[in-house]
């Protein structure tokens, strides 16, 4: 039996979903022992230890893993028994830990490739022409007539000089003056 140990900056949950997966210790499994298996799990604390073993050849083999948060990071302890196969522990569980040690997302991955081609948009429709289609015309506006009891403007006398009205204009004047000192 070997054992091998390492803090890695990964929280004990993150270490979990990696190590807790059949696939992983089966194919951990595996490459400890060197030849294909099944394995079962025997023990399960879950985010804090794991152990499973070979199931069939009659191998003796098991491997361990046992979590604890340290500090930024979780202390992984990693314990084997290859039941005493070819395959060298000391080697192999630094090699496992340093698989679980790398990081597994990869949020910027892929940033330096041009983004995927959009798909072609499709042509705008063309007009129709105006022959072809029905204009609409707008009705002719209503004459305003004035509402009952209303009394009509009176018209000035042909002749006569409309008179002056005091209005926005000399008043404006009269600021612009002030303003630019005129």
């Amino acid at each position: 039996m070997e054992s091998a140990s390492r803090t890695l900056v990964m929280s004990a949950p993150e270490l979990w979903e990696l190590i807790d997966q059949p696939d992983r210790m089966q194919g951990l499994m595996c490459a400890l022992i060197g030849r294909a298996t099944e394995v079962t799990v025997n023990e399960r604390q879950p985010e804090s230890f794991l152990r499973w073993e070979a199931t069939e050849g009659g191998a003796d083999a098991w491997i361990e893993v046992r979590l604890a948060e340290k500090g930024w990071g979780t202390n992984v302890k990693l314990r084997a028994e290859n039941g005493g196969g070819p395959t060298k522990l000391e080697g192999w569980l630094d090699a496992v830990l340093d698989e679980l040690a790398t990081p597994q997302k990869r949020p910027f991955e892929g940033t330096d490739a041009p983004p995927p081609e959009r798909p072609a948009e499709e042509p705008a429709p063309v007009p129709a022409r105006v022959a072809d289609v029905a204009v609409a015309r707008s009705p002719e506006p209503e004459p305003v007539t004035p509402a009952a009891g209303t009394p009509e403007p009176e018209a000035p006398e042909p002749g006569t000089p409309e008179p002056e009205t005091s209005g926005p204009e000399p008043a404006r004047q009269g600021k612009l003056r002030r303003f630019f000192g005129l």
